[in-house]
């Protein structure tokens, strides 16, 4: 759902009632996909695995929107059609969620912690029927509220940590790396990724504190504090994790894995396995 679409509910609904009206407007836009892909199967080439429908294209987000946001440049020359119409899904949930598909044994019997949850996975997650406890150091609609930099939780607590673009967001994801090795339990794995500029090596961060608009300009969004490299998975090495990459390019082109919707989202995924 677009911002311009949940200011306009805001608007006109009394808060009690903006989450009932939120949930209407999303189920009514599956309705005409539902009838498209019954009369006209030939045309609706693209697949998203997060909702589990087919559509004839993805869809442009609402970026060049909010430029006090985003910084328009980081999208010219990029493909923009890379998202879901129906659960918002960008590149990076569907890839996610095919490997998830393809580990269905790990997490039917995985204690499974998720932070900054995309209403994308969550609908994955409960479509195949897996539990998981989702945090948040901001939102209200998490099971916790917790620092992903110091969460208070037990050493070897879970089986599974997902972080999608968390670690841009913190002021110190050295110590965030550190926090998911320690309460990961051994065998188990940290899957992450996070903006990954094709023109640096390892990592362009602020050094100094710097103000959202000067965050905007330089890291592409007004409260990234960092932007990596091409190389940033040693980062996950010296954090003591045997590293595996998820790459769009190796799942199918239906589900459109490409680079995008700016210039860092080169939609590489990492699964981060901790030693014995």
């Amino acid at each position: 759902m677009s911002s311009s679409i949940k200011n306009t509910i805001a608007s006109i609904c009394p808060g009690f009632l903006q989450k009932t009206a939120v949930n209407i407007y999303r189920r009514s836009i599956k309705i005409p996909y539902q009838i498209d892909m019954i009369l006209f199967p030939q045309k609706t080439v693209r697949i998203c695995p997060c909702c589990g429908m087919k559509i004839r294209h993805f869809v442009p987000g609402d970026y060049s929107e909010r430029q006090w946001r985003f910084n328009p440049s980081r999208y010219e020359g990029i493909m923009q059609d890379v998202l879901c119409p129906i659960c918002r899904a960008l590149p990076r949930h569907r890839i996610l969620a095919l490997w998830c598909e393809a580990h269905m044994g790990l997490l039917k019997t995985s204690a499974i912690l998720y932070f900054a949850p995309e209403r994308s996975m969550i609908l994955w997650l409960n479509r195949n029927g897996i539990a998981c406890t989702t945090a948040d150091l901001e939102r209200t609609d998490t099971d916790m509220k917790i620092d992903i930099e110091n969460t208070g939780i037990p050493e070897a607590s879970y089986d599974v940590i997902i972080a999608n673009h968390v670690l841009e967001h913190v002021d110190d994801f050295h110590k965030a790396l550190k926090e998911m090795y320690r309460i990961l339990r051994p065998k188990g794995c940290f899957i992450c990724s996070f903006p990954m500029d094709p023109k640096v090596e390892l990592l362009d961060e602020e050094t100094e504190p710097l103000s959202p608009e000067e965050r905007r300009l330089r890291f592409g969004q007004n409260d990234h504090k960092r932007v990596f490299g091409i190389k940033a998975d040693r980062f996950l090495t010296e954090a003591g994790f045997e590293v595996e990459m998820i790459k769009g390019q190796d799942y199918p082109e239906e589900i459109l894995p490409v680079i995008g919707p700016a210039d860092y989202d080169m939609n590489i995924l990492f699964c981060c396995w901790k030693p014995q």
